[in-house]
């Protein structure tokens, strides 16, 4: 989850309450936040955010959310300011490279040290969760005093961009940029397929950035800024508004007012930000099935404005507002929970379940755990990989054409067939970590699916691997008789002739007269294919016939 630093003294300021320390963290833990130690000699606090909640990602939006909850404030109204829009133009270039950009400004805002500080950080939390890494959405905030309007949004060829970017003291180009400076190499990958690159500049050739990399040093925000312009670019229209929201929404905590900016494209125009509260229903009878508490309407109502929510009655319900930066209601259950957490946890009463019952594990659970430590006493390290595979790597791993039950229209050949061994897995595994130290010991206890005449059989089985510059048969022959001899049972080996093991070195793993499984080496041909450096022994065993014996092995 996201982890804040705010400081305690700007908390208050913003909020203006007078609370002590214990009262601030009491109010933030009804909040779902977490404070992770007492501030700081210089009243820095330490907070931990749910990651649903990005309003609350800066000192700005923790103060908002602790003001509702202390005095129970009126709704959420952004002041708009009277100036003419602010036009963006967007060229079509920008269509195959990163198509959706929105934008705000913000007059007579008073920032100083701190609150330049917080828009920083809400500005990187926003990119490294919303924004997936800048690469669904990034964020741009500049000085508009530094700025000529009107702006274009295009996406010129990297060698015709030039400006001085952010912290930097010498012109560069696009290319320039993504391999000299400390962004641009974190975010290259995002930007290294594409021919253009998109540059965000004003109607006197100034850049304001190129995202989702960097702004320029010509438009630098500092704590004196009074006026803001800030824009995010990205990939899905949704997410870069909420973006937007959150943003506009906590600068607003700090003073001024919101200008609006015009976008326009080549098919229509939008003006943003768009900050119109949504309206959701609440029913007083999913508040009482959910939540177990027997609430008048009234009350329900009260605990709301507590969490920011006004609501007007209906029958049977409430008309609930929905301030624009509460991005993670989207079900009347997250308006239930607004409502538990306004009452308090701590004061809803437990209640035994209406039906008894006795807990007690799954069948073949225990003997899951066994096996799983003792593997793990044995010195084998637990993988865990996909149900997924890819038809190809279980052929070259068997040696042979299996049937598989395959997906439909996969999303890549990769994942296009459910595993009908683990054996591929393991192999597969090997070979992409050969810069590793040796001897590697692992293994799998996990789920696969076989087709027999045409209809799928889930079976579950443990599967392991050693792999070093010396090993032989008898090094996993040797794991698999102390496997079944601690769980009370004796395992035969019978001699297999089978691929991908080598001929004679390879045996059938016989437990209570029954064919569980196998071992062996694994043959030169199967490790070259999977780049594997080491010889390798593996051992592949059903468990799915043994979990009915489970107490009779564990007895």
């Amino acid at each position: 989850m996201p982890t804040i630093t705010i400081n305690l003294a700007d908390l208050l300021s913003l909020s203006g309450l007078a609370l002590s320390e214990s009262e601030v963290v009491a109010a933030l833990s009804a909040l779902k936040c977490e404070t992770e130690n007492p501030a700081s000699a210089e009243g820095e606090l330490t907070i931990e955010v749910t990651s649903d909640r990005p309003d609350l990602f800066s000192c700005e939006g923790i103060a908002r959310a602790v003001r509702s909850y202390v005095c129970a404030c009126d709704s959420f109204k952004a002041p708009f300011s009277e100036r003419a829009p602010i036009r963006l133009m967007v060229d079509p270039s920008v269509s195959s490279v990163r198509p959706f950009i929105v934008a705000s400004a913000i007059f007579g805002v008073t920032l100083a040290d701190e609150g330049l500080r917080q828009i920083m950080q809400l500005q990187e939390k926003l990119h490294s969760t919303y924004g997936s890494k800048r690469r669904k959405a990034s964020i741009g905030v500049y000085d508009l005093d530094k700025v000529v309007p009107d702006l274009i949004y295009a996406a010129p060829l990297p060698r015709d961009i030039s400006f001085i970017p952010l912290d930097e003291t010498r012109r560069m180009n696009g290319t320039e940029i993504l391999e000299l400076t400390q962004k641009g190499r974190e975010y290259a990958d995002i930007m290294r397929d594409l021919e253009r690159y998109p540059l965000l500049s004003d109607c006197k050739g100034n850049v304001l950035s190129m995202p989702p990399i960097l702004n320029s040093e010509s438009t630098r925000v500092t704590k004196d800024s009074r006026n803001l312009f800030i824009d995010v670019t990205g990939t899905d229209g949704k997410t870069i508004n909420t973006c937007l929201n959150v943003m506009v929404t906590s600068v607003l905590e700090r003073g001024g007012k919101v200008g609006r900016v015009e976008v326009v494209y080549s098919d229509r125009r939008v003006e943003t930000p768009i900050l119109e509260p949504e309206f959701m229903k609440l029913h007083h009878s999913e508040v009482s099935s959910v939540s177990g508490l027997a609430l008048e309407p009234g009350k329900v109502a009260s605990l709301l404005k507590l969490m920011g929510f006004q609501s007007k009655p209906l029958e049977n319900a409430l008309d609930v507002e929905i301030p624009p930066y509460r991005v993670d209601v989207m079900h009347e259950v997250d308006l239930v929970e607004e409502v538990i957490m306004a009452y308090g946890l701590n004061n809803m009463q437990p209640e035994y379940p209406r039906v008894a019952t006795t807990g007690k594990p799954m069948r073949g659970s225990r003997i899951e755990s066994r096996i799983r430590d003792l593997m793990v006493g044995m010195g084998f390290q637990e993988i865990s990989t996909f149900m997924l595979s890819s038809k190809e790597v279980e052929e070259r791993a068997l040696c042979k054409i299996v049937p598989h039950v395959e997906i439909i229209r996969p999303m890549s050949s990769e994942y296009s067939v459910l595993r009908s061994a683990l054996t591929p897995k393991l192999l597969q595994f090997l070979g992409s970590n050969t810069h590793c130290a040796y001897p590697q010991k692992i293994f799998e206890y996990g789920d696969v699916v076989e087709v027999d005449v045409g209809v799928p059989i889930t079976s579950t089985r443990l599967s392991a691997a050693i792999s070093d510059y010396r090993v032989s048969f008898e090094d996993m022959q040797a794991v698999a008789a102390a496997l079944f001899r601690n769980l009370t049972r004796d395992a035969q080996f019978s001699a297999l002739s089978q691929d991908p093991l080598i001929e004679g070195r390879a045996a059938k793993i016989i437990v209570g007269g029954k064919d569980t499984g196998f071992v062996g080496e694994v043959s030169p041909g199967v490790l070259v294919d999977f780049g594997m450096e080491s010889p390798a022994v593996i051992m592949e065993i059903d468990m799915s016939s043994l979990v009915p014996l489970e107490s009779l092995f564990l007895s």
